[in-house]
């Protein structure tokens, strides 16, 4: 199934500001980060500390990724 990735602050050094990936059906937000880590290693420390919002929505790591969702991947920002 497709869902849309968008990342964010740190994240943009390791993806695309904006993604549409495949994935399997029944994927929860844990498996989506690992999936992601092996995309890019260099990223799996960010990708740790990171929330992430489906549909607006912040969500915890078992959560189930619906279809066509639109996932934003938000690590820790700092700054004023």
């Amino acid at each position: 199934m497709k869902v849309e990735i968008l990342c964010f602050a740190a994240l943009k050094d390791f993806f695309p500001i904006k993604q549409t990936i495949e994935i399997e059906f029944n994927f929860n937000v844990s498996q989506l980060k690992e999936f992601l880590g092996k995309q890019n290693p260099n990223a799996v420390k960010v990708l740790n500390v990171s929330r992430v919002s489906i549909n607006q929505r912040i969500v915890k790591e078992a959560e189930i990724i619906p279809e066509n969702a639109i996932i934003a991947i938000l690590p820790p920002s700092s700054g004023g």
